[in-house]
């Protein structure tokens, strides 16, 4: 009897030990200052608990430019990113098509310098600001959308830190942020004041102008981890209520609209990079300002 009751023991236990196994989900590390990578990490941890699983998030550095990163994710030297969707992007890596973000990575203000920022007006013409200079990362999405719509005076860098060092030197005129990226960033590299100025660097966020165009977000994923792909999807699908009420409700998120008010709006009207699956997705899924 002790013998049957040792037994059954051991196999329940056995069973309870693997529902209740961790997914080890290997994402990439948060940048210094960005609350955006940190948003996307904390919704990563909701939607797979949403799904009744445990979540051991591993941060992984993915090195280089972000043509690189992508080509460590298809290999499988980490699991899962977050980037602004492009069909070229989609073909390497596994998009899961639901914008983290309804398309707020596509509103953009400047992160500028003190220089720069005294020829900024609300009243500014669109010539008068595609005669600025752009900076961008070495390979993002942003760039072909933002050449298209006549930004063509563009610079690039591998090195994120070393795009602020730019701006700061003023080697460049202008870096787009997503409005939720740049003041975190800011306060991270400076003594940022009240008006969202560097007390001790020569950069600021401009708060006039904001420059709109179609930009997903996605959550890309390893082709190795076909499980986390059809987890991730699932979630989505099943939970879509709970993620919207975890996005209205994030303190970033309602900051962020908020930040947006009142500015001169500069609309992209194509973004020719986007692949037709995206360009399909429906239009509750974007957010409508």
């Amino acid at each position: 009897m002790n013998d049957r009751l040792y037994y059954w023991t051991a196999i329940l236990l056995t069973l309870f030990s693997l529902s209740a196994q961790a997914i080890d989900v290997r994402h990439a590390e948060a940048r210094e200052g960005s609350v955006l990578d940190q948003y996307s990490i904390d919704l990563l941890k909701y939607l797979i608990e949403s799904s009744g699983e445990t979540a051991n998030l591993i941060p992984y550095k993915p090195s280089g430019a972000q043509t690189r990163k992508e080509l460590q994710l298809k290999e499988g030297k980490y699991d899962i990113d977050w980037l602004g969707a492009t069909a070229d992007i989609e073909q390497r890596v596994t998009p899961i098509r639901y914008p983290i973000l309804r398309g707020l990575l596509g509103h953009r203000v400047f992160i500028t310098n003190k220089q720069i920022s005294g020829k900024l007006s609300k009243g500014m013409s669109v010539d008068d600001l595609k005669a600025m200079t752009l900076v961008q990362g070495q390979g993002w999405g942003d760039i072909p959308i933002l050449v298209g719509g006549g930004f063509t005076r563009m610079q690039t860098s591998p090195s994120f830190d070393n795009i602020f060092k730019m701006i700061d030197s003023n080697r460049a005129d202008l870096f787009p942020r997503s409005i939720i990226e740049p003041y975190g960033e800011l306060a991270s590299r400076c003594k940022l004041d009240e008006n969202y100025v560097c007390t001790d660097k020569n950069m600021l966020v401009d708060d006039k102008l904001l420059v709109v165009y179609k930009l997903p977000m996605f959550y890309f994923v390893s082709p190795t981890r076909q499980d986390l792909i059809d987890l991730l999807n699932k979630a989505f699908s099943t939970h879509y209520d709970g993620f919207l009420e975890f996005f209205n409700n994030h303190p970033l998120v309602k900051d962020s609209l908020q930040k947006m008010e009142g500015r001169t709006v500069f609309k992209i009207e194509k973004n020719e990079s986007l692949s037709a699956e995206t360009n399909a997705i429906p239009d509750k899924y974007w957010l409508s300002l």
